[in-house]
């Protein structure tokens, strides 16, 4: 952060502080239980792969419920664990003292102590959730959201993968991203020695002065008066209304690769795994995220390229039909869009996505032109930047699928469109022709797990032989259901960075929401170029949890 910038979650050097106490002055036994039930009756559930759950929405996140009244109203820590089993709430750290542990444990000591806890029974959820409130406390989303602060960012993915594991592969995620997270922690103390600042009092109001407060301080891009509105709306709202909110902030610029909106929806995921005890840091963050405008002038004094698309694209909702939701599956406009998009700029973008709209388009298909895009410049470029075509577009449609108003759902829409010829300026030449549409299946020489380990054996060396490779075998019907879960296991053996996590399960999660047809097929087949190669052996991460778990 620059020494300029407001006073965010000053620097403390000294002492300790327990973060997440509920703000607000204490209710009844009774009025806690009710509330307690009420924060978890307000989540709406998706689904991943597996069927499990994944994605609940925000909730009353921030009440006035102690925690030994939580529990009580919505059952022990134990009902949350992955391994199943009973009792050990009692004796296990909650997650006040988790996170400390994680925070305050050097990083050659915390992986054995946290397998040491984890044999004597320690859940995945409550380590995930420390897990989001240490990151969230020790590392701040400046001088970019990003770098450093994927160590937030990958949280979602991780858990995602770990959802999906067999079981005794399920800790791995977790095991790498406290290292990153200790890894972010050091670099974060070399260059500033931030932690996160003492919570801000309540002040007390009504939920619609509260919002008026928060929408005040984002439109004015008020770091430090945000800091403390995002949690008294959070105490106050109903979890529809702060759900709306960070959703149409998190998409409201073309800043940083996308990775605001990324942050929205790893929030929106991990919130109820944190709980309503110990979300405050995680909030904050968040909202300190999607403040960040980078070393230019303030965005609300000035008119920012990164900034015009969404006051056009606001400008341009009324040319859209109200019968939008009902379009038609076009896949002749799907993939001449594809096209269009290695063309345009940012706002003819938004513009031809309005005229698809316009003529009758269903959103889906232009969603999956979207992903393709996304998909082809992964495929030409396999490297960082690119990856955040794919990433930014799930985060986006993330936004599309959980939004309420109708206005968010197509500004996010108009928005992830806006983003794709940016970067198609990052891909620039390099190779040009090669083009999703045309990518040709390259013949492998097994069936079945075979073919498969032949496709993923091409990775470290020529990654779009493997996407070839693999598109054959889905061609000729491979069961795709077995080549997502080889992308998990290699990643979660031999995963070494946050965008590994990132974006296989974006990557993943598109695949999933498409329509089941060959050109769905062809996207997951190009994401090849950016899945994890299997590996001799697993990651150094990886090695010392197997043999820490036994």
């Amino acid at each position: 952060m620059s020494s300029s910038a407001p006073s965010f979650g000053a620097c403390r050097h000294a002492g300790r502080s327990r973060v997440g106490v509920p703000v607000g002055p204490p209710g009844s036994r009774a009025d806690a239980r009710d509330r307690a039930r009420r924060f978890w009756r307000a989540w709406k559930h998706t689904t991943d792969d597996s069927g499990r759950e994944a994605g609940p929405q925000i909730g009353r996140i921030v009440s006035a419920v102690d925690r030994r009244t939580f529990l009580c109203a919505t059952g022990s820590a134990t009902a949350l664990s992955l391994s199943g089993k009973l009792g050990l709430a009692r004796t296990l750290p909650e997650v006040g003292a988790l996170h400390r542990l994680m925070e305050e444990t050097p990083r050659e000591r915390v992986a054995a102590e946290l397998a040491g806890l984890i044999r004597d029974g320690l859940d995945h959820r409550r380590t995930l959730a420390a897990l989001a409130v240490a990151t969230s406390r020790r590392v701040q989303p400046f001088p970019h959201v990003g770098f450093k602060y994927h160590t937030v960012l990958a949280l979602q993915s991780v858990h995602l993968t770990a959802l999906n594991l067999p079981d005794k592969e399920r800790w791995l995620p977790v095991f790498w991203a406290l290292d990153y997270f200790k890894r972010a922690q050091e670099a974060e103390h070399r260059q500033s020695g931030w932690t996160l600042g003492p919570q801000p009092a309540p002040v007390a109001g009504t939920v619609e002065a509260a919002q008026e407060r928060l929408i005040d301080a984002l439109e004015r891009w008020d770091l430090e008066a945000v800091d403390p509105a995002v949690l008294d709306f959070a105490r106050l709202a109903a979890p529809e209304q702060l759900a709306e909110l960070l959703f149409r902030y998190g998409i409201r610029d073309l800043r940083a690769i996308g990775h605001k909106a990324i942050a929205v929806q790893n929030v929106h995921r991990l919130l109820p795994i944190v709980g309503p005890e110990y979300a405050p840091p995680v909030l904050r963050s968040l909202a300190a995220a999607l403040q960040n405008h980078g070393s230019g002038p303030n965005p609300a004094t000035s008119d920012l390229p990164s900034d015009r698309t969404w006051r056009e694209f606001q400008a341009m909702l009324g040319e859209i039909p109200n019968t939008w939701k009902q379009g038609r599956r076009d896949d002749i406009a799907r993939n001449e869009l594809v096209r269009t998009l290695r063309e345009v700029s940012e706002l003819d973008a938004g513009r031809a996505v309005i005229d698809l709209l316009k003529g009758g388009v269903s959103t889906d298909s232009i969603w999956e032109a979207l992903f393709a895009t996304a998909a082809e410049l992964v495929l030409r470029r396999p490297t960082v930047v690119p990856v955040h075509a794919q990433t930014s577009a799930n985060a986006f449609h993330y936004v599309f699928r959980h939004a309420r108003a109708e206005d968010t759902q197509l500004l996010a829409l108009l928005q992830s469109a806006a983003f794709m010829p940016a970067f198609h300026r990052r891909v620039g030449r390099t190779q040009p022709g090669l083009r999703i549409d045309e990518l040709e299946p390259l013949v492998v020489s097994g069936t079945g797990a075979d073919a498969l380990r032949e496709a993923f054996s091409e990775l470290p060396h020529d990654r779009t032989a493997g996407a070839r490779k693999a598109l054959h075998y889905l061609q000729q019907g491979g069961f795709a259901g077995t080549f997502v879960a080889n992308a998990r296991r290699h990643l979660a053996r031999n995963g070494r960075r946050s965008h590994d996590f990132k974006f296989t399960e974006a990557a993943l999660e598109n695949y999933r929401k498409m329509a089941p047809t060959p050109w769905r097929d062809r996207i997951l087949a190009a994401s090849m170029a950016y899945f994890t190669a299997s590996g001799t052996a697993p990651s150094p991460v990886a090695q010392e949890a197997l043999q820490l778990l036994g």
